[in-house]
């Protein structure tokens, strides 16, 4: 896995986001759309609605004829007008373009003009005029269908369940942000300090890339003079006026650097595995908590653990037998000493609790033991083979499970 790659739970968890709220909007949209269906359809009145409908198809039939008579009229007004136009003679004829016959006809061919532009005028304005109504009886017989066909028990149903959904959303949004925010800070100082080193590396790049150039520069100078300059310009740049060592110098913090990004890759990595695990259950080996290093300290540590996990997971205590002598009371006892609302099981033994650990580990995949047991004889167990044993440290009065993001003093 590149750099790149060690950010894509943070990418993909922004993606989340974006999505929820694109699914949040269409749904409000929806709802919007279903709120305005309703209100339409309650304040429409159909038998207004139909007596607006009568009116406008009388209206249209009315539009209809008349088009249909002005259609003809222009018409004939169209053909006169073709015919007076060709007794016009050419004004070139002066022996007869001004004689009245001619006058009588140039007048006649202007006045069928005119009154062919009107008509056409009055029949386009028509025409649209017919259009429109057209459009409104459609639009009103539309509505009309719209209504009588409205679901108004099924779209209220719909309404009614739209809002739990949105409401569950964003909830899920809230949870997942303040989720990614945490995850955000956690990794910051992290994902600053790989910028950082990045930034590092293309600058050494660039001066490798400038010195090669002098060093090259070198190579191909014809004269002492010309690579003096060169030396000198290299000097004024890097402090030396040797392009070769300058070379050498950033290939050996360019090596340096990159091992830290390795590093600091594979801890990006490991943190966000952390962050991003599920934990649903948490089974704590109780014996183990009860010794630093060989030495036995009782309750105290684990007493302190449970008191900084109360409220983060469902928690279970799983002691072996031994718990008993070494805290010389019985079950109950070890109960009452823990002093914390938490699920608390004595097995008869310390095989037994091994096992009893390991199968309730085994119930989902969200249940995770707390235990520096390595369980190798158990090897067959999916919580051993998927991972899911967690350590912890008790050194100098403090037990610490980084795992789980734990650090806290006992003594």
């Amino acid at each position: 896995m590149n750099s790149m790659d060690v950010l894509e739970p943070l990418r993909r968890r922004r993606s989340h986001l974006e999505s929820l709220v694109d699914q949040v909007r269409a749904l409000e949209s929806r709802r919007n759309e279903l709120q305005r269906s309703i209100a339409d359809y309650k304040t429409f009145e159909p038998e207004i609605e139909k007596r607006r409908l009568d009116s406008l198809e009388i209206t249209a039939k009315n539009l209809t004829r008349r088009v249909a008579d002005q259609e003809v009229n222009r018409a004939n007004l169209d053909r006169r007008l073709q015919r007076a136009k060709t007794t016009k003679v050419n004004p070139l004829a002066v022996w007869v373009y001004f004689t009245a016959a001619q006058k009588k006809v140039r007048s006649e061919v202007s006045r069928l003009a005119v009154e062919l532009s009107s008509a056409s005028l009055n029949l386009s304005r028509d025409q649209e005029e017919l259009s429109r109504v057209r459009g409104n009886i459609n639009a009103a017989r539309k509505r009309i269908s719209d209504h009588e066909n409205f679901d108004l028990d099924g779209s209220e149903k719909r309404l009614s369940s739209l809002g739990p959904k949105i409401e569950r959303l964003k909830a899920s949004h809230a949870t997942d942000k303040s989720e990614l925010v945490r995850i955000e800070a956690k990794v910051r100082p992290h994902t600053q300090e790989l910028d950082r080193l990045k930034l590092e590396l293309n600058k050494l790049n660039a001066d490798i890339a400038d010195a090669d150039h002098f060093e090259k520069g070198l190579a191909s100078a014809s004269n002492g003079y010309e690579r003096a300059m060169i030396h000198k310009e290299c000097e004024e740049k890097f402090g030396t006026g040797r392009p070769a060592q300058v070379i050498n110098a950033c290939r050996r913090k360019m090596r340096s650097l990159e091992n830290n990004v390795s590093k600091l890759d594979r801890r990006i990595r490991d943190e966000f595995q952390k962050l991003e695990r599920t934990i649903g259950h948490l089974l704590i080996d109780g014996n183990n908590v009860c010794y630093e290093r060989q030495s036995f300290i009782g309750l105290r540590a684990l007493s302190a653990l449970l008191r900084e996990l109360d409220g983060r997971y469902k928690t279970t205590v799983v002691f072996d037998a031994s718990i008993r002598a070494m805290l010389k009371t019985d079950t109950k006892g070890v109960e009452r000493a823990l002093d914390a609302p938490v699920n608390t099981h004595v097995a008869p033994s310390k095989t037994a609790a091994d096992e009893y650990l390991l199968k309730l580990g085994d119930q989902d995949n969200s249940t995770y033991i707390l235990s520096n047991d390595r369980f190798a004889e158990y090897h067959d167990y999916n919580v051993v083979k998927s991972g899911r044993v967690l350590r912890f440290l008790i050194a100098e009065g403090k037990i610490m499970a980084n795992d789980i993001d734990i650090s806290v003093n006992f003594s």
